[in-house]
This record gives structure tokens, sequence and C-alpha cells, in this order.
């Protein structure tokens, strides 16, 4: 039988930072859209057709004595293996930067072209996600041609 998952590893959106987005490879689109379809959020619009997508978390975690923690997953991204190309994982690496700062650094869209430091600091998520995703996709695949 055919694995439907067939590899996961997480993306930081930077070399020294423990936070983190995980992806998730699967073999074809339709386990790709169910697995969206379990870890959607209710209310969320189901998209009609797309070769990736990116689900940020809420990042809160409840102890039973009450207090509160925040977890370093920031949240998932979902590709099936025919989607992995240079466009779409452009494209969730930048969804994936933008919810990133949003929630760290405050985003804000009116002003990113006046503030030369925001912009780099997009810029600078952006292609580190990328880049990071492409080494893990590559060793992923030289595993694979091993066995």
């Amino acid at each position: 039988m055919p694995r439907t998952l067939l590899t996961r590893f997480h993306v930081h959106p930077g070399r020294e930072c423990a936070d983190y987005f995980t992806v998730r490879v699967y073999a074809t689109k339709k386990h790709m859209e169910t697995a969206y379809q379990v870890v959607r959020s209710a209310g969320e619009p189901d998209p009609e057709d797309f070769a990736a997508v990116t689900v940020p978390w809420e990042r809160l975690i409840f102890a039973a004595d009450g207090t509160q923690t925040t977890h370093h997953e920031y949240g998932l991204i979902l590709f099936y293996e025919g989607s992995i190309a240079a466009d779409t994982v452009s494209h969730e690496m930048t969804h994936v930067a933008i919810d990133y700062l949003e929630e760290t650094d405050g985003l804000d869209w009116s002003a990113l072209k006046s503030d030369d430091a925001m912009e780099e600091r997009l810029c600078y998520v952006q292609g580190w996600l990328t880049g990071e995703f492409w080494w893990k996709w590559q060793r992923y695949q030289r595993r694979r041609t091993r066995l």
C-alpha cells in the first residue's frame, strides 16, 4: 500500500530561531486536501483548487492549573508531491513569513514600504524559509532514491 504522507520536517524563520512551521508533503493532491479538511479552522473558507496551503496555529497552551504558555510551532504547511516547484514553495513561504512577522514583529502593511528595516526582515525570513525547505526536500529525495 502506498504511503500517503511522504515526509514531514520543520522550517524555521531564521538561523538561530526555535520557532518553526511543520511541512507535510503528501503523495497525492487528494491526500493533501483530506489532511487540510482535518486541520482547518471551523468557518474557514474551503479553497476551490490549491496546490499547497498554509494553516497558522493559535499557539496558546493551557495547563491544568490554568496557566498558559506559547508553543514554538506556528503552523502547518501542506504540499503534495506534484506541487513541489519553485513558484509554489516560494508562494507558501511568503504566507508563512507574513503570518510569522504579523505575530512576532507586528508587521504593519501600511508602513511596510516606508520601513526599509521591516521590508528587509520580511525578505530575510521568506528567503530563509524557502532555502531551508529546499535543503530538507532535497535531503528527503536523496534518502528516497537510496531505498
